[in-house]
């Protein structure tokens, strides 16, 4: 039923109701609100519960309820719900709700208010804990940092390297390409050496005037360098043009070395020819067999390649004589008309030390008749090639490439280009090897002598000679 149509009390001659009703019609009109379906009267509503109970039946949600005079006045009657109809006494709560749905609302409000407040607690509680874990979190940051940027740091020498190895390698195959290697002729494989080790390397190197190897010309320089990799050494040995041995081996025709007149059958002259009656393979086996030291490789330098060597390094240093000067310059003039060149270009005006550059460099090593004849040249070869292994070990990247291209320009070996290529990976740390010279026979060594139609040579005691290789070289 309507409360519009009946008062609240169910009696038509109910005062109070009379005047409940007319309070609701006059603020309905007051502010174009229905408040007779409005349920603010749900204190009056729960009066029978507290009255049976005797504790109180809910508590008010914190939410603001508009609330009108007459809903005002009627919840200061608490028996005013003793004669509210049953039907607007079971509408309990807000919206329709039921007295238990409205209660659990309430109670789950006030749970999720005391839930907010544990939880405010709680991160009070946790803020010191959070400030520790801040700051082992920056330690740890900091340590990410550090373990990033030695990453990168690793990752870029690792590039870097990498780089340089791939630059390296392309370099090297560039150089070995340009190498002149040749086969190795007829051996005579009945010489033994009797001095072996598999920490000593000898590579023979050989200088001559001639333009090609092909003309077989004598030979100005025989130097073995030997290359101990046990003691960390290399040592130049020169060995001397003038030594009168047996040549043993083969000839250019194919045929052995022989001497009918001889009682061993062995033929004999003065060290310089091998190369020219065998080449470079019967040099090696002449001092294979004369020496008694493993010899199988060899390198060989006309003086174009050289002058480009030693041109290619800056040019050494060197202590030059007056009498040295004077045959110096004469040596000069005649070897720049073999390269076309102003006679006078490169004359020295003075002695003392100075730099040279390779034509005069080349000049200094050709002197024989100054001093003790070859004794003195040989000494003067290795001055040269222990200063340009000098000067090239301390030059920029920029100079060591372009003496290793100066070097492999105009070289001939009978090395294979894989042993070229590993000796590239090795050159480096043979550069750091302590460097030794020798002269074979070394003084008190020898005597000269006379042979073949006169000619003036150097006899040796071999075996005084061998005894002193064996310990400069591999003891």
């Amino acid at each position: 039923m309507d409360n519009r149509q009946k008062p609240f009390g169910g009696t038509d001659n109910s005062l109070p109701d009379e005047q409940y009703y007319r309070q609701l019609k006059q603020y309905s009109e007051m502010d174009n609100t229905d408040y007779f379906d409005s349920y603010v009267d749900l204190e009056f509503q729960q009066y029978d519960n507290y009255k049976a109970k005797q504790q109180p039946s809910y508590s008010r949600p914190a939410q603001r309820t508009r609330r009108s005079p007459a809903a005002s006045h009627r919840s200061s009657d608490p028996g005013r719900a003793r004669r509210d109809p049953p039907s607007r006494r079971k509408r309990g709560g807000f919206g329709g709700k039921t007295e238990k749905h409205h209660t659990r609302n309430s109670q789950n409000k006030h749970s999720h208010a005391f839930q907010r407040n544990d939880e405010a607690v709680a991160q009070e509680n946790r803020a010191p804990v959070r400030s520790e874990q801040i700051k082992g979190g920056d330690k740890s940051l900091e340590g990410r940092k550090k373990k990033s940027l030695l990453k990168r740091i690793l990752i870029t020498a690792f590039v870097l390297v990498f780089t340089g190895f791939i630059i390296y390698n392309l370099l090297a195959l560039y150089l070995v390409s340009k190498v002149n290697v040749v086969e190795t002729k007829k051996r005579d494989d009945s010489i033994s050496a009797a001095l072996k080790s598999d920490d000593v390397k000898n590579i023979l190197i050989i200088g001559s005037d001639t333009r090609d190897m092909k003309e077989l010309g004598r030979t100005d320089s025989m130097i073995v360098l030997s290359i101990n990799t046990k003691k960390k050494q290399m040592t130049i040995m020169s060995l001397m043009r003038d030594m009168y041995l047996p040549l043993v081996g083969y000839a250019n025709d194919g045929t052995k070395m022989y001497d009918d007149e001889e009682p061993d059958g062995l033929y004999r002259n003065k060290l310089n020819s091998a190369f020219v009656f065998g080449g470079a393979e019967l040099l090696m086996d002449t001092i294979k067999y004369n020496f008694g030291i493993e010899i199988d490789d060899y390198v060989y330098f006309d003086f174009e390649s050289f002058i480009q060597i030693i041109d290619a390094i800056g040019g050494i240093e060197l202590e030059i004589s007056d009498a040295e000067a004077k045959v110096m310059n004469d040596y000069i003039k005649e070897q720049n008309k073999v390269l076309k060149k102003d006679p006078n270009e490169g004359l020295l005006s003075s002695s003392g030390k100075q730099t040279v550059n390779g034509n005069q460099a080349l000049a200094y090593s050709r002197i024989r008749y100054v001093g003790n004849a070859d004794f003195e040249r040989t000494q003067r070869q290795r001055n040269v090639m222990m200063n340009v292994i000098t000067k090239a070990k301390d030059s920029s990247i920029f100079k060591k490439y372009g003496f290793a291209k100066a070097a492999t320009k105009d070289l001939t070996t009978n090395m294979k280009k894989s042993q070229l290529f590993s000796y590239a990976y090795k050159l480096p740390f043979y550069m750091d090897y302590e460097l030794k010279e020798l002269r074979i026979p070394a003084d008190g060594y020898y005597e000269f002598g006379s042979h073949k139609g006169g000619q003036s040579t150097v006899d040796i005691d071999i075996e005084k000679c061998r005894q002193l290789i064996k310990k400069e070289l591999y003891d």
